[in-house]
């Protein structure tokens, strides 16, 4: 009998222990793609959510807490990436969210957060499609939208003097919708679309749908395309003979296509060397944040997770300024922390946002992936940055305007 006494004190001391450790702890969700078609770009987004976690805990926490990242993984689907919100919510408890990267996924999870009333914040999604969402203001991004992206895409064609660009695109709302702004700006601009070709993720062979993007003999090809299925696209272009160009999304972006299996080192840099391809950008970007990322988790190309960083401190700055940790709180003062006017604070500032709060005063959060004003529909102004595959690397040649 006193061994079984001992068992239960002993148990309800665990949990009365693991109970006031939950108590000290704030929840925030993360919802990634750790696999699936996006599975390249996961880690190293969620990896700059995970720094502006640990900087903030370093600095104190939120509201004398610790801050903590769940993070489940959508494998680049819909259906999953709906049940891995609905996962967060109801059995992580978590008041935001910082996801998803596919816009497909954005719009399927948020069909379980607005009416939870739980913030959602795409560091990644592009679709034009986001702000139309009835969303009771629940739904953020600190990504540009693709309808600027599309329009600087179908300017670069034109000024590489391509007359003839054909598009293959994801079939899913960032595909087509960047597909469709490409289209109508290049046509508009005196440029032909022969082909543009959807494609469904993870088929073993694209053949077919390379054999019709390819059959006119376009200059280029704009590729609306996630790494792993864009690599295969490649590829097999290739090998079917196409000699033209290739023009990418920032769904191309980054290591797993440069370098990858069509542009293998410098020495042997392949078909895709010299392409030009674009990604939403902010505007300025704080290079201590690439240091500090390098530093921790090495450096990559792969784009958003400066926004993801961006999208963590803007949670945790909200929960400050309320003094409360609920969905309808975070999304209240969300534009309080990342607007003007207010004291401008920046990257490694935290303390000093902390106490500028406390004493009741405004500030505005400068992001590291540059302003990220919000909108009324949750979207941030920014431009487009072109970049360019030099000897298997991405290299950034400009930043326009959006």
């Amino acid at each position: 009998m006193k061994k079984i006494m001992t068992l239960v004190v002993l148990g309800l001391m665990v949990l009365m222990s693991l109970t006031a450790l939950a108590e000290d702890t704030i929840k925030i969700g993360s919802l990634m793609s750790l696999t699936g078609a996006l599975a390249p770009y996961g880690p190293a987004i969620v990896d700059g959510a995970k720094l502006a976690v640990e900087q903030i805990n370093a600095a104190g926490g939120v509201l004398g807490k610790k801050l903590e990242l769940v993070i489940r993984d959508t494998a680049t689907s819909p259906d999953v990436g709906r049940d891995a919100a609905s996962k967060l919510v109801q059995l992580d408890h978590v008041q935001a969210i910082i996801g998803a990267l596919s816009s497909g996924v954005t719009i399927a999870a948020s069909s379980v957060t607005i009416p939870a009333e739980v913030v959602l914040i795409s560091p990644a999604s592009t679709s034009p499609a986001i702000p139309a969402l009835d969303d009771n203001d629940y739904v953020f991004r600190t990504v540009v939208s693709d309808a600027v992206q599309g329009v600087v895409m179908g300017r670069l064609a034109v000024m590489l003097n391509y007359s003839k660009v054909s598009v293959i695109y994801v079939n899913n709302a960032y595909g087509k919708g960047l597909a469709d702004v490409f289209k109508e700006t290049f046509e508009s601009l005196g440029g032909a679309v022969p082909a543009s070709v959807a494609y469904e993720e993870n088929k073993a062979s694209y053949r077919g749908e390379v054999e019709k993007a390819t059959a006119d003999n376009p200059d280029a090809i704009f590729m609306v395309s996630y790494p792993v299925d864009g690599n295969k696209q490649i590829v097999e272009a290739v090998e079917a003979g196409y000699q033209g160009k290739f023009l990418f999304s920032d769904g191309m972006k980054g290591e797993g296509v440069a370098p990858g299996p069509a542009c293998a080192s410098a020495d042997n840099p392949g078909p895709i060397e010299g392409a030009y391809g674009t990604v939403a950008s902010s505007g300025f970007r704080s290079d201590q944040l690439d240091a500090d990322y390098s530093a921790e988790f090495g450096a990559s190309a792969i784009p958003y997770y400066a926004q993801a960083y961006d999208a963590a401190m803007l949670i945790a700055l909200a929960m400050e300024r309320a003094g409360d940790t609920s969905g309808e709180a975070i999304r209240d003062n969300l534009r309080a922390v990342a607007n003007g006017p207010g004291e401008k604070v920046y990257y490694g500032e935290w303390a000093k946002a902390v106490a500028l709060l406390k004493a009741g005063k405004d500030i505005n959060y400068e992001g590291v992936s540059g302003v990220v004003d919000f909108k009324d529909t949750g979207d941030v102004a920014g431009g487009i940055t072109i970049w360019k595959i030099d000897k298997c690397q991405v290299v950034p040649v400009l930043t326009v305007s959006g």
